[in-house]
């Protein structure tokens, strides 16, 4: 008896850039290619989604599997290669060194320089879960904005947990006049870039302001404001149509998505109890 032919998976590398987002490059890729031990400029970090891979970092090697997260620092000599014949499937992302340090600095104002990440090797099922969900979401049609904004929620969280930081809050005049600017202003889709022209600071500057002052980025706040204007105008009995347009959402699933994230529960669920 002649044994099963394993059917193998068809290779594919896709790669996501943005003229938008100049900082990375994401590569979601299904290959058993092996490379050399090799270096980047960039900030690497990458995840398995399927098969097995031997991970080496400078001299030291890591069986890597799903549930696993590689930290790559800049210059850090590295390779990760397929067991197996079989194609493994991951994503890999890189990130500009210097916009990590702008993302660092957010944290705190005694860094002055880029901080190496201190572990090679990240076992977090939720942190694993939360950079899986960001590739999925960089590869989406989700506004740039909102890619953005996932990207420093993301690699804040990541650098916040090994790197020393106070919470005090910033005393800047600017941050009441942006709060204040979005709250009259929400229906349009601002972004960071416009915030920091309009308003003359550093736009990492003033993701640390809202860090500091409300624990959330100022794209998380605008959109706050947005879900709890749409909320009152669902109450009225207003479409839901109507509504995402009058919120100043791209479009309904857009709207739909981000009203879940806040409220946990759909538009049309929340709607139901007052009409």
């Amino acid at each position: 008896m002649k044994g099963k032919k394993i059917k193998e998976e068809k290779k594919f590398t896709k790669i996501f850039i943005d003229d938008k987002l100049p900082f990375l490059e994401l590569r979601h890729s299904n290959s058993g290619n092996h490379y050399k031990e090799h270096i980047h400029e960039s900030f690497s970090i990458g995840i398995n989604i399927k098969g097995k891979s031997i991970y080496t970092n400078k001299e030291k090697k890591y069986n890597f599997e799903k549930g696993l997260i590689a930290i790559i620092n800049p210059n850090e000599i590295h390779s990760c290669n397929a067991l197996s014949k079989q194609n493994h499937e991951y994503y890999m992302l890189y990130l500009d060194k210097q916009w990590c340090y702008e993302i660092q600095k957010t944290i705190s104002e005694k860094i002055t320089s880029f901080q190496n990440y201190p572990k090679s090797l990240l076992n977090s099922t939720s942190f694993y879960e939360e950079f899986k969900n960001l590739c999925e979401l960089l590869f989406s049609k989700i506004t740039i904005q909102e890619k953005e904004n996932e990207l420093i929620e993301v690699f804040t969280k990541l650098f916040e947990d090994n790197i020393s930081y106070s919470k005090e809050k910033i005393e800047d005049k600017n941050f009441e006049l942006i709060c204040e600017y979005l709250k009259k202003n929400f229906k349009e889709n601002i972004s960071l870039e416009e915030l920091a022209k309009k308003f003359r600071l550093n736009p990492f500057y003033i993701i640390r302001l809202f860090k500091a002052n409300m624990n959330m980025t100022p794209h998380k706040y605008l959109l706050n404001i947005k879900i709890n204007y749409s909320k009152e105008l669902l109450k009225k009995g207003v479409t839901i149509v109507d509504t995402a347009l009058e919120c100043g959402f791209v479009d309904q699933s857009h709207f739909h998505r981000n009203f879940f994230n806040i409220v946990a529960t759909t538009p049309h669920e929340y709607r139901k109890n007052f009409i």
